[in-house]
């Protein structure tokens, strides 16, 4: 029998296929974040009714530092953690949407309970749109 993908199996492979997996990126909800082998950056995000995969120049992506309890010196060295977004403004260079509600009858927030296998899967279907000259499968 076949183990399920994992989130870490999964981002492997992205790896194996020249993307770099962000630090922000997570498994509950699943959103990921991407740099392309051409600098770009790719986000998927599933939420609600659908799962959305944007596509970014290099220059959209900003690092949000997360402080704890106050800002002196020492929190900020010693404590302060930075968050993978985007830059305030920024306009995705394409955009592709699974419509769950339409194609499978989601309701509420069902794409936040979606798991890594069709994560997955989704995320290649989209990719084609999105990068359409991107490898889409690991051989």
């Amino acid at each position: 029998m076949e183990s399920p993908l994992t989130f870490a199996a999964w981002s492997a492979s992205l790896t194996a296929r020249g993307f770099t997996v962000l630090p922000s990126s997570h498994a509950v909800p699943i959103e990921l974040w991407l740099r392309t082998p051409r600098n770009e950056v790719l986000h998927l995000r599933a939420r609600g009714t659908s799962v959305t995969l944007r596509r970014f120049p290099a220059a959209a992506l900003a690092g949000l530092i997360l402080r704890s309890e106050c800002d002196c010196e020492e929190h900020r060295t010693a404590g302060a953690t930075t968050r993978t977004t985007l830059a305030p403004g920024a306009v995705p260079l394409a955009e592709a949407t699974f419509d769950g509600a339409a194609e499978l009858g989601w309701v509420g927030y069902q794409a936040g309970l979606l798991d890594v296998p069709s994560a997955a899967a989704l995320f290649d279907r989209l990719l084609s749109d999105v990068l359409p000259d991107a490898i889409t499968r690991v051989a």
